[in-house]
């Protein structure tokens, strides 16, 4: 558990939720890879690399991610900080508790010569680019399940929604504050809209369940005294396999005909599940993880997914916990982690 900790807190020491600091990080991990005698290749874009360290051919896929949000504000523990049983620390959770556990695995599973893979990237946060160019390489595709190290309290994750962003646009006519009936005010056209779209915003009543959206940003007009041309609203919509981002554009547009306005996709990631009954998620229960469940949240396993059923989400680390402040885990999950995964890679490296 020391040795765990230890290297916890390394990763913690590297701040990665700038450019600067997640090439850093990231070349600190390429550096313990291929210490461990791992074949490394590396790829992706030049701000956000990804690299895909493996030991022979085949065997678990484990995933994970160096970068992290930005601290935030409230903080009352430093990074590395160790408390009783808790290491505190931006992305102690989120996940470099995670890729602790994966690096000890990765050492154990090294030295018993079991194959396996390791997909590590720095853009998890933002567009996971990292995922996707590494879902294109033979060991992901080929790999007997994939594990994604996401904070789940060692449960298992199965089934996460698919996230759709996009831009609702409505036009106007500027004039001058003073004479507002020679303009049309795209901010009053905008209320409009999203008064249409009200059903929509609605919670459901089970939060892995139904589609959920959201209004998180608008922005219209340039000075007090001119009627605004233009209101741009940002929608983050959340939604359930196996409904897609084409649907969810589908529902929008019915819900505003009759409307003027434009919508533009700013990004997408589909929704994922892996059957219960999988082979992968019957291995991860027997080898002791705690239970299944489904999440509200997207992570990069629905791009693995894309290439390989057998996926799932399960680390160290309480899931309430990632992007807020004091964010830390506990040893023993980190201890409970190791575990997990060598006895997973050893069980499933045929």
């Amino acid at each position: 558990m020391n040795e765990l900790v230890r290297s916890l807190i390394e990763l913690l020491s590297v701040r990665s939720d700038t450019p600067e600091g997640r090439k850093a990080l990231f070349e600190l991990v390429r550096s313990r890879l291929e210490d461990l005698g791992l074949s490394v290749v590396t790829g992706g874009a030049a701000d956000s690399p990804a690299m895909l360290a493996a030991n022979g051919v085949g065997g678990v896929a484990f995933a994970a991610h160096l970068d992290t949000v930005p601290a935030g504000e409230g903080w009352t523990r430093r990074d590395g900080e160790v408390v009783g049983d808790r290491v505190y620390g931006l992305g102690a959770a989120d996940m470099k508790g995670g890729m602790a556990a994966m690096l000890a695995a990765a050492r154990a599973l090294k030295e018993e010569d079991v194959p396996f893979s390791l997909l590590v990237t720095t853009d998890e946060e933002e567009l996971m680019t990292g995922a996707e160019f590494l879902a294109k390489r033979p060991e992901v595709r080929l790999a007997s399940g994939i594990v994604v190290g996401e904070p789940t309290d060692l449960r298992v994750a199965w089934k996460e929604k698919g996230i759709s962003r996009l831009t609702l646009t409505a036009h106007g006519v500027a004039a001058h504050a003073s004479m507002p009936w020679q303009g049309d005010n795209a901010i009053m056209r905008m209320v409009g809209l999203l008064e249409r779209l009200r059903p929509m915003l609605e919670v459901p009543d089970g939060p892995t369940e139904g589609l959920t959206l959201v209004v998180s940003n608008i922005k219209g007009g340039t000075r007090s005294n001119i009627i605004p041309d233009r209101c741009d609203a940002q929608l983050n919509a959340r939604f359930p396999f196996p409904v897609t981002g084409k649907e969810v554009r589908a529902r929008l547009v019915r819900a505003l005909e009759g409307e003027e306005y434009d919508l533009a996709v700013q990004y997408e990631l589909p929704a994922f599940e892996t059957p219960p009954g999988s082979s992968l998620i019957k291995a991860l229960l027997e080898v002791g993880a705690a239970g299944i469940f489904a999440v509200p949240y997207a992570t990069e396993a629905a791009i693995y997914s894309a290439v390989n059923p057998l996926v799932a989400v399960c680390g160290p680390g309480s899931p309430g916990l990632a992007h807020s402040k004091d964010e830390n885990v506990e040893a023993r999950q980190l201890e409970g982690a190791f575990h997990l995964y060598r006895a997973l890679g050893r069980r499933l490296q045929g």
